[in-house]
């Protein structure tokens, strides 16, 4: 099988796969060849020419510490029938390694159908999500009813910009939004029983907004975004205003969210779910990229198995010297710690720290002495993204 490009001529092909091996609307599969596909980010896998399978990279920039690096979301990653089991994904996957190296991507995410699968490939658990499912009556009395609520219109975009950059950039791992993304979620309002709402003190300001749909009496939240308590209130106050035709209120919130402190009766149901999966493509860039304590000045050396990305794969030495980080792939096989890359990638993005990937058999210690004070550069952190691809 050969990997290539999936050029325009091949547009067909590309319904054909996505509509047999996803359950999606038809309007999703126009959607993505009119809006999101172009060649150069469509990888395929081909049998004498014709197309057996594909994914997508989505080229994205995400949050790593307050600033922003290159991220390569994967997504429809799908195989005809006929050639499963034989290879293409695994690939296709490879591949895209490769490409998104090319390009300057630190990280990749993507949402997968099995994590054993991409576990092998160096993809690994890094973002978990705690999940509401209550009745709409567990929301009364919250909030003052102060404040103004209108529908999004394209109009917003910038001001939703804002305030989602307020509140998501204190997460690992969340998408910077650009105009497009913007505007191709301020679209689908209206439509289906989609719905995106606004929320301000005064004047023309946002203070937060929530997009959410409503079926079979269930009020779902796929995005709920605020700059305060008392705008978190209202928000909620808001969605508990449909308990005339909603009984129940699902919704998807960063790990360490406590909407149950507000409420009245705290024993509600809460679920803790495992979400998307995190590789980094580029160890050396990540390493610089790191955001490391200001008073730390120091060596050390970390050793990474990557049989995927020979780049990766070997020892690395970090010197820090008064914020400056230098990293240097060295030839020397001993090192402080060792770990696989996918392991590297979970205390990377902080979605758990070294200590507890240290006593989780993850990270393999070969210098007590070093390790005290990488425990305290390499802790956990919050990793939360609502963007789905």
């Amino acid at each position: 099988m050969e990997i290539n490009f999936v050029w325009e001529r091949y547009k067909e092909s590309i319904k054909q796969v996505l509509n047999y091996c996803f359950e999606v609307p038809q309007e999703f599969v126009e959607s993505y060849i009119n809006e999101d596909y172009t060649p150069e980010n469509c990888l395929g896998c081909f049998e004498n020419d014709r197309l057996a399978g594909l994914l997508h990279i989505y080229p994205y920039d995400m949050y790593f510490h307050g600033n922003t690096v290159p991220m390569g979301g994967i997504g429809l990653v799908s195989t005809l029938p006929q050639y499963r089991y034989y290879g293409c994904a695994s690939k296709l996957l490879v591949k895209t390694i490769e490409i998104m190296k090319k390009r300057g991507y630190i990280f990749s995410a993507l949402s997968p159908f099995a994590y054993a699968f991409y576990r092998k490939y160096g993809w690994e658990l890094g973002f978990s999500n705690k999940r509401y499912i209550i009745s709409i009556d567990e929301l009364r009395g919250l909030g003052a009813g102060n404040g103004q609520f209108r529908i999004l219109t394209l109009g917003d975009r910038d001001r939703l910009d804002k305030t989602y950059k307020e509140s998501m950039a204190k997460y690992n791992g969340a998408i910077d939004r650009d105009e497009k993304n913007w505007e191709s979620r301020l679209k689908t309002i209206g439509k289906n029983r989609n719905y995106g709402y606004g929320y301000s003190r005064q004047g023309n300001g946002l203070d937060g907004y929530i997009f959410f749909s409503i079926n079979d009496r269930v009020f779902h939240v796929h995005e709920m975004i605020y700059n305060s308590l008392e705008a978190k209130l209202e928000l909620l106050r808001f969605i508990y205003n449909h308990n005339a035709q909603v009984k129940e209120v699902n919704w998807q919130a960063p790990i360490d969210d406590n909407t149950v402190l507000l409420l009245d009766n705290p024993r509600i149901e809460q679920k803790i779910e495992s979400g998307m999966m995190i590789r980094v493509v580029d160890v050396v860039a990540a390493l610089k990229s790191y955001k490391y304590p200001d008073t730390y000045n120091g060596t050390f050396t970390i050793n990474i198995d990557d049989k995927w990305a020979p780049w990766n794969n070997g020892t690395f030495k970090v010197s820090i010297d008064q914020g400056t980080t230098r990293v240097d792939k060295i030839e020397d096989a001993g090192a402080d710690i060792s770990c696989s890359v996918n392991s590297f990638s979970q205390f990377m993005l902080g979605y758990i720290g070294l200590e507890k990937a240290i006593e989780l058999g993850k990270v393999i210690v070969h210098n007590p002495q070093a390790v005290k004070e990488l425990k305290a550069i390499f802790k956990e952190q919050v990793t939360f993204m609502t963007d789905r691809f």
